[in-house]
C-alpha cells in the first residue's frame, strides 16, 4: 500500500512540475513553430513547402522563408490545396 501511495505521489509532482516548467520556458521564449502547405498543379502533381522549429528562433525570418517557397511554386502554375499553420 505505501508503495501505491509513494507512486501515485511521485506521479502527481512530476505532472506539476512539467506543467510548470512548460508555461515557464514559453514565457522566457521557448516556443513551437510548424506550418505545412501542399500545393497541386494541373497535372495533379503535388508538393509540399513545410516549416519547423523548437526552440528560440526568429518567427518572422522563418515565416518569410515559409512563403517565398509557396510563391515560388505559385509561379511556376501550382495551387494551394492545404495549408496548416500551428
Amino acid at each position: 500500500m505505501k508503495k501505491l501511495l509513494s507512486a501515485a505521489f511521485v506521479i502527481a509532482v512530476v505532472a506539476v512540475l512539467y506543467t510548470q516548467f512548460t508555461d515557464l520556458a514559453y514565457k522566457l521564449g521557448f516556443a513551437e513553430l510548424k506550418m505545412v502547405a501542399v500545393l497541386e498543379n494541373s497535372e495533379k502533381l503535388k508538393v509540399k513547402c513545410d516549416a519547423y522549429s523548437l526552440g528560440f528562433f526568429d518567427e518572422i525570418k522563418l515565416q518569410n522563408k515559409f512563403q517565398q517557397c509557396i510563391n515560388d511554386y505559385e509561379a511556376k502554375g501550382y495551387k494551394i490545396i492545404s495549408r496548416h499553420d500551428a
